[in-house]
């Protein structure tokens, strides 16, 4: 990853990028943790996101 002062421009911003994600959650009876990671099976392994559920906000509540 590579980090910029220099702002995105405007063609930047109106091509949203296009993600093919899975996901998996920690317990599937009483998830307390959903890890997001690359479909693509040949990436690498340690491209993943976890969020622990005690630190997320409802997208209903984000209003």
């Amino acid at each position: 990853m590579s980090a910029t002062t220099t702002p995105p421009s405007d063609t930047d911003l109106n091509e949203a990028p296009e993600f093919e994600l899975d996901y998996l959650y920690d317990d599937p009876e009483n998830p307390s943790e959903l890890t997001i990671f690359p479909s693509d099976r040949q990436q690498s392994v340690t491209e993943w996101v976890t969020a622990d559920r005690s630190a997320t906000v409802s997208l209903d509540e984000l209003r």
